[in-house]
């Protein structure tokens, strides 16, 4: 399954999920958390860097996946973090207190340090 929204470069177990789509919605977040979870399950990735550059907008369903998504990938000991949060996204993060789940980054080379340490 490839999923529309969301392109994703492997190598070893770190994933880079680049979001291209402004909106994450219920429809668009089945896919993308689908794809993200074919790579646990096919790819070994276990690190989860996703970049939300583009994204404007984000609904209580999708952060619900999200964190469903967390659960799994914690289940295999690894981690997601999240970078380059456009300023809403990332008030939302922190209005929601999940910026004390998810490590939000500045940018996607910050991020990969991040996961890396």
């Amino acid at each position: 399954m490839l999923a529309q929204n969301i392109h994703v470069e492997q190598s070893g177990c770190l994933a880079v999920a680049t979001v291209v789509t402004p909106l994450l919605s219920l429809a668009e977040g089945q896919d993308i958390v689908a794809e993200l979870q074919e790579r646990i399950r096919y790819s070994n990735a276990s690190l989860f860097l996703l970049d939300m550059t583009e994204v404007e907008f984000m609904d209580s369903a999708f952060i619900g996946m999200l964190v469903q998504f967390l659960q799994e990938v914690q289940a295999v000991r690894g981690r997601i973090v999240l970078a380059n949060c456009q300023a809403n996204v990332a008030f939302l993060f922190k209005v929601t207190r999940l910026d004390s789940i998810f490590t939000l980054c500045d940018s996607v080379e910050e991020a990969k340090d991040e996961l890396q340490s």
